[in-house]
């Protein structure tokens, strides 16, 4: 089943901004970070896709560990630009990059949703800019992740997979 296209322009509905809200709450933290990451991956196994634990459509990346080498997979929030495929290393707000920005760096060569593409991170200011805001639109909790990071001087970064 080919990746499921997320459109940042697309208006949603109210129960997708109620489990936005939750999602953003304390509780809706702790369950994405505790459970959803691991069922997520079995829902999207089992499902093709068509189900997450919460309204926002994610897939997983598929990556080679930067040190070790072995493979790596993470369940991660993602919209399209364009055929691209754009991703946040936000780390729930965290003061260090998530473990998979490092492997995209050392490996760029990658699968996400069950497809081949090559990673490349997005320096241009006013892309990254452009592209936050879009990510915004489709998760509002990147806004919250952004002003969380502001203390520690981390940029989040942003990626763009492109189509092999």
């Amino acid at each position: 089943m080919p990746l499921r296209y997320v459109d940042p322009h697309r208006r949603r509905g109210s129960r997708y901004q109620q489990g936005v809200r939750f999602g953003r709450s304390r509780v809706g933290q702790f369950i994405a970070r505790h459970i959803a990451r691991r069922t997520d991956p079995m829902l999207f196994r089992l499902t093709g896709g068509r189900v997450n634990m919460g309204p926002i459509v994610n897939a997983p990346l598929r990556t080679v560990g930067a040190k070790s080498g072995k493979p790596r997979e993470v369940q991660l929030t993602y919209f399209h630009d364009g055929h691209d495929v754009i991703l946040v290393a936000s780390n729930f707000g965290g003061s260090t990059h998530p473990q998979w920005y490092y492997n995209l760096k050392a490996h760029p060569e990658c699968d996400f949703g069950r497809e081949p593409f090559t990673a490349e991170q997005v320096t241009d200011p006013g892309e990254y800019s452009r592209l936050y805001q879009l990510a915004e639109r489709v998760y509002e909790g990147y806004a919250d992740y952004r002003d969380k990071t502001a203390d520690s001087g981390r940029q989040i970064p942003i990626f763009r997979l492109k189509p092999r």
